[in-house]
């Protein structure tokens, strides 16, 4: 067993889970000097890195036949109920229910990102304890609150100001809901935000002081982490590309991470003789990576053709709408190791 406190090795973890900011960050750029409009940037955003991050979580779980036996009826009723959730106020009350369910899933998706975070934070950790250093319980809880703070207060901090909430689309303005707040609390928040980074700073000058080198690997996540949210939500100021921003860092991480998991498990199983019964599994043991990209991005365009299709309905958004929502929910189960024993096994992180 690899004994390295990084995931993968430091190159893969510093492409994917550490330096996948980059790539976001073209993005800005492109639309800072006028190459891309925050619309172009949406549509690079949900095809080159929000749609296939999307149906990877599907080769984890519906597409894969195991799975599906175990969970077919779970899946299909909350496959109905989102529908419904989003549908009925889309069909009759467009501009009264659907703005607070709309606002709500955005809302979801930032939760689910930051848990990701957490989830990387804790990857780390165990690879650490496997490298020979544990960390202690109280610096674990330490640095999941210090993503939480990291991570939603410039998010906060952006409620002082309605138009920071604002998405102007094809001439349209679109609020996402939120508290307006006063003065004296998002400064304080801020004064808290700044704090708690001091504090990290310290903290991490003062363990690489005593040797403490298996901690670099989190390290660097935290540091990512809170670069990406910061430059994403204090610095931009159109919120479609400053969602667009944080979104696809989350997403880089997890393609990144499923990818190397898909690609264990896929040798596993041909080393073991079992049978392939997961076609993404199979496309990446017959090393056919290409194929198996482009159905990604393929999946993306279907998703994204009804929106031009049906432009002045807002119907239009209701199968990228529920996938999206599908894709949280499902995300939520997949990656429960108490659930999923072979999660270990397959990210390399079993004892």
């Amino acid at each position: 067993m690899n004994r390295s406190a990084w995931i993968v090795s430091p190159r893969y973890d510093l492409t994917f889970f550490i330096g996948s900011l980059l790539l976001p960050l073209l993005l800005w750029a492109a639309f800072q000097i006028g190459w891309l409009t925050g619309v172009g940037v949406f549509v690079i955003f949900q095809l080159a890195f929000n749609m296939p991050h999307n149906i990877q979580t599907w080769t984890m779980s519906v597409l894969d036949e195991d799975d599906r036996k175990r969970n077919a009826t779970r899946y299909i009723l909350a496959l109905v109920v989102i529908t419904l959730v989003f549908a009925l106020p889309m069909m009759f009350s467009p501009n009264g229910v659907l703005p607070w369910i709309r606002d709500a899933l955005i809302y979801w998706g930032y939760y689910h990102a930051v848990r990701q975070h957490y989830g990387f934070a804790r990857l780390y950790e165990r690879r650490s304890a496997l490298a020979g250093e544990r960390i202690v319980p109280l610096e674990s809880k330490f640095y999941a609150r210090f993503l939480d703070v990291v991570a939603y207060a410039p998010l906060v901090l952006r409620f002082r100001d309605k138009s920071l909430m604002t998405i102007r689309v094809a001439g349209k303005e679109i609020w996402v809901r939120h508290p307006v707040l006063p003065e004296l609390v998002w400064k304080s928040i801020a004064a808290i935000y700044a704090l708690i980074i001091v504090v990290a700073l310290v903290h991490h000058a003062v363990s690489f002081a005593k040797g403490r080198r298996q901690m670099l690997p989190r390290a660097l996540l935290l540091l990512a982490v809170t670069v990406a949210s910061a430059f994403a939500l204090i610095i931009v100021n159109d919120v479609v590309v400053a969602i667009a921003i944080v979104t696809s860092f989350h997403n880089l991480q997890y393609l990144g991470l499923v990818l190397f998991h898909n690609r264990n498990r896929a040798r596993a199983e041909s080393a073991g003789g079992q049978l392939i019964k997961n076609w993404a599994i199979g496309l990446l043991r017959d090393g056919k990576f290409l194929t198996y990209a482009g159905i990604t991005f393929l999946y993306g365009i279907v998703l994204l053709v009804p929106i031009a299709l049906l432009k002045d309905s807002p119907l239009g958004e209701l199968p990228i709408t529920v996938a999206v929502a599908m894709h949280y929910y499902v995300d939520s189960r997949i990656w429960r190791f108490q659930d999923y024993p072979n999660l270990g096994r397959y990210l390399g992180i079993a004892s």
